[in-house]
């Protein structure tokens, strides 16, 4: 954007005039690309790196192995540190972020009210013509009335001075050839909002590859904005409980008042509860344990039976998780939802969204759902030849888990009536 213009008036000598100045807007991607690499560089601190294969490495990695854990008085504070300075510069970058999106809503909102004020003159222009020729035209239709031989003498025709108004006070049709276009864009802000472990960075791909040139208003985040704009902003986020990683019941209520009020579209996405109470389980005794962010349990475990051993084994803490318990949250506040929470959260999310999806869905016919995306958005899909990712994750994984693992199928068995029925109003099966 040109900020200053060289003048050639005030400047007749081209060699005299100075320089003009422009702006190259900052997109902030490289920023964030070396604030999310703070995240790996910190896993590597106290860490073992690998050795070429032999007869002795396996001695080498051994000795490594204890003097690390000699070493972890001294590197876990190293690794909370950083981890603060990761989120600080995190903070940072959304602070900025939002404020670039800020100023662009504003430049948009801009172009729509100067859009409006146009039609709305010309509205005002139709409307006083479009009464000036009502009242002629019963004017004419009196006279003609009042004519000798029409009406008996002394007759008179009264039409009331509102039945013009009522006329005018109808809304006119779209199809009406009097019908004036306001001309406001029919773009709406979309949020992709999901809880932990329910595939909503898969839906993230899904859109960034197919909805074409509408992916450079696509963000990460959550933000909130009091009008329609043409931002696609994805996150986790929550309708009554307060949970760490998620955007807060506060914010989530002001967007589903814009989807109300026609600003703004919601995609709900979701899967069955069971499937995201093991995979949550997963995610967060990594992170609490090693400070490390997986995206799927094949990251942690091997097969199934990895899985289910591990689970068996550690299954007080897998309840103290399913609980709330504070104590397994004890490293961050707030805690995450407890497994009622998390059904709970679910039901109010599905009443409120504008599209709402399910994992399981996308593993049948990607294209599909992805077309109802495309829908909410107003993009037209291009489906020639378009092929569509499944997700890389199972179906109702859980089902395997709870016929190796005993005392998972009496947790499952031993959930609250309330909570039951929540999940068979979702089209799930709660039954264990």
């Amino acid at each position: 954007m040109i900020l200053a213009q060289n003048n050639s008036d005030m400047y007749p000598n081209r060699f005299n005039r100075p320089p003009a100045l422009y702006f190259w807007p900052y997109d902030f991607d490289e920023l964030r690309r070396e604030t999310a690499a703070l995240g790996e560089l910190n896993n590597d601190v106290g860490g073992i790196d690998p050795l070429p294969r032999g007869w002795y490495s396996w001695l080498i990695q051994i000795g490594r192995r204890v003097r690390a854990r000699l070493f972890a008085w001294y590197t876990r504070p190293l690794r909370r540190f950083n981890a603060a300075v990761a989120r600080s510069l995190q903070e940072i970058v959304t602070a900025l972020d939002h404020a670039s999106m800020n100023m662009n809503a504003m430049g948009h909102l801009a172009r729509n009210m100067a859009a409006l004020e146009s039609r709305l003159a010309q509205a005002e222009k139709a409307n006083a013509m479009f009464r000036e020729s009502i009242q002629e035209q019963l004017a004419l239709l009196s006279r003609q009335i009042q004519a000798p031989g029409i009406l008996s003498q002394g007759a008179n025709l009264g039409v009331p001075s509102d039945a013009i108004e009522n006329v005018l006070s109808k809304r006119l049709p779209h199809d009406s050839r009097l019908y004036i276009d306001t001309g406001l864009e029919t773009e709406k802000t979309i949020y992709i909002i999901g809880l932990f472990g329910t595939g909503r960075l898969y839906v993230n791909e899904l859109i960034l590859e197919h909805i074409g040139e509408r992916t450079k208003y696509f963000r990460d985040t959550i933000r909130l904005h009091p009008g329609p704009t043409p931002m696609i902003y994805s996150g986790h986020a929550t309708n009554k409980y307060l949970s760490y990683g998620q955007a807060r019941p506060e914010l989530t209520s002001r967007i589903n008042e814009a989807v109300r009020s026609g600003f703004a579209e919601s995609v709900f996405v979701y899967r069955h509860p069971f499937d995201s109470l093991l995979t949550n389980w997963i995610w967060w005794r990594t992170f609490i344990r090693e400070n490390r962010q997986v995206s799927g349990i094949s990251q942690v475990y091997q097969n199934i039976d990895h899985l289910c051993a591990d689970l068996e084994k550690n299954f007080p803490e897998f309840q103290s998780f399913a609980e709330g318990d504070p104590k397994f949250f004890a490293a961050v506040h707030p805690r995450f939802l407890s497994f009622d929470e998390f059904v709970e959260e679910t039901e109010l999310h599905l009443e409120s969204a504008s599209l709402a999806l399910r994992l399981e869905d996308f593993i049948i016919d990607p294209l599909v759902e992805l077309t109802k995306i495309a829908g909410v958005m107003s993009v037209d899909l291009d489906l020639r030849g378009l092929r569509v990712n499944h997700p890389r994750t199972k179906a109702y994984g859980y089902l395997e888990v709870r016929q190796k693992v005993h005392n998972f199928r009496n947790f499952l068995n031993g959930l609250s009536v309330v909570t039951k029925r929540r999940i068979e109003r979702m089209g799930y099966k709660s039954a264990a």
